[in-house]
């Protein structure tokens, strides 16, 4: 009784190799989109980043897999020698297209992960934008305060306001004064 022959064995070892791959894509896929779909509960930055980064370099591993295992079944289809028979060249073919499509899959991956990224550093971004914007108001509240301080803090002789009974009651309402202006004029511009 004779056993399968080289090329059968040659087959049957890459269709192994290949057998699981649709499901582990499937299940990487899916990984991927849950944590896309949790990205806006993240509050660890580092967390989700590093998760992004290892898949990076999962995908990474797997198109070079595929490119290799693509390179293969290429020159096992092609057989320019004529030692394979043409059934075997035909599932070559058949795994080399296959493999192709696993590597179409791996590169649609990395682009999708690569948009989780920049998604969230968007995300990162605006959130860091609001709080500039915060200290902006802040500043822009308190720099005219600092003015009239360092005004009258100058005790010049022949200032009027500092000899006047209500000079610090004018001060502390003009002071008042300004800050309402500023923030008015804030929400009218939708900062505040």
């Amino acid at each position: 009784m004779e056993g399968p022959d080289n090329e059968t064995v040659l087959y049957q070892f890459f269709t192994g190799l290949l057998k699981s791959d649709t499901d582990e894509l499937d299940a990487f896929e899916a990984a991927v989109t849950e944590d896309e779909d949790g990205a806006v509960l993240h509050t660890k930055r580092r967390d989700y980043m590093s998760r992004i980064t290892e898949y990076r370099k999962e995908l990474l591993r797997r198109k070079r897999y595929y490119e290799q295992l693509s390179a293969i079944f290429e020159n096992l289809a092609a057989d320019d020698e004529n030692l394979l028979s043409r059934s075997t060249r035909r599932h070559f073919s058949n795994l080399l297209n296959r493999t192709r499509r696993f590597l179409s899959t791996v590169l649609s991956l990395r682009d999708y992960v690569t948009q989780m990224r920049e998604a969230y550093q968007a995300q990162l971004d605006l959130q860091q934008n609001e709080l500039m914007r915060l200290f902006t108001v802040i500043t822009a509240l308190f720099l005219p305060l600092s003015l009239l301080a360092g005004w009258y803090g100058m005790n010049f002789q022949g200032m009027p306001e500092l000899e006047w009974k209500y000079g610090y009651p004018v001060v502390i309402a003009l002071s008042g004064v300004i800050c309402g202006c500023l923030i008015l004029w804030f929400k009218k511009k939708g900062w505040f």
